[in-house]
């Protein structure tokens, strides 16, 4: 009787699902199920391991496993670069939560990401954060926002990590970028190392949250070459032409992707 109802269940999901609606609502309930249990499940498998970078990869494969189903597909690009041993700072646009599987497809060795304080909380996947030793920064709190980057900079320093950071500094589903937070590019001048910038192309052919879409879809990845800090006088200038070189880039991709995603 129970492999029956669990049969007629999922049976009856699969069915909801078809509706744009409901659809919408199951899938985005399912990944969010995928980030919690596959973190749970990542970080109980790892707990052996200890706290290393090293752990980002065998949770990666327990969440790509888990959301094979939702269709969603990540195309990278030029990821040879990403195979260079030396530190630097990788940035990427930020659209949607659906980020976290697309990172999954691009990580570099010995890397961290850097995260906002409240996912702390998220069941399952502080858990795997923890063992894979993210770095939380208090957006709302400048004089905390600080002791982080002071924090990563020794780490970048001292084991010659890689960071993961999200400039825009929020989730935005629009095409054009927000204003770069300076956070990244603080780190990469005072470390006195590179930014490699990773674009990935629009969400919206897959996933809109105000037209309530979540389906299968195809989404490019492109890292593009590593930008040397040194060569800006400021931060500023750092900012600016990272921004700029990812802003047309983006633009290019998104064109491709609506190709790819008829």
């Amino acid at each position: 009787m129970t492999i029956t109802a669990i049969i007629f269940i999922v049976a009856a999901l699969i069915l909801l699902a078809q509706v744009p609606v409901i659809g919408f609502y199951i899938r985005a309930v399912y990944y969010g199920l995928c980030l919690m249990i596959g973190g749970l499940a990542g970080g109980i498998a790892s707990i052996p391991f200890g706290k290393s970078t090293n752990n980002h990869f065998r949770m990666f494969k327990i969440f790509q496993a888990m959301t094979w189903p939702m269709g969603i597909k990540f195309e990278i690009r030029n990821s040879e670069i990403l195979n260079d041993e030396k530190p630097y700072i990788i940035i990427a646009n930020h659209q949607s939560a659906l980020d976290v599987l697309g990172m999954s497809y691009a990580w570099p060795v010995n890397c961290i990401v850097m995260l906002k304080s409240s996912l702390r909380y998220f069941p399952g996947f502080n858990l795997c954060a923890y063992l894979c030793e993210s770095v939380y920064i208090n957006r709302f709190s400048k004089e905390k926002a600080h002791k982080t980057v002071d924090s990563t900079l020794a780490e970048i320093v001292e084991k010659k990590r890689k960071v993961w950071i999200y400039p825009e500094g929020t989730r935005n589903p629009e095409s054009t970028l927000l204003p770069f937070k300076k956070g990244a590019f603080i780190l990469a001048k005072q470390a006195k190392i590179p930014i490699v910038p990773c674009v990935f192309s629009t969400h919206k052919y897959f996933y809109n949250q105000s037209e309530l879409k979540l389906t299968g879809g195809r989404c490019i990845i492109d890292i593009l070459p590593e930008v040397d800090s040194a060569k800006f006088e400021t931060v500023d200038e750092l900012s600016a032409h990272c921004r700029q070189i990812m802003q047309a880039h983006r633009e290019k991709l998104d064109n491709e992707a609506a190709n790819l995603n008829r």
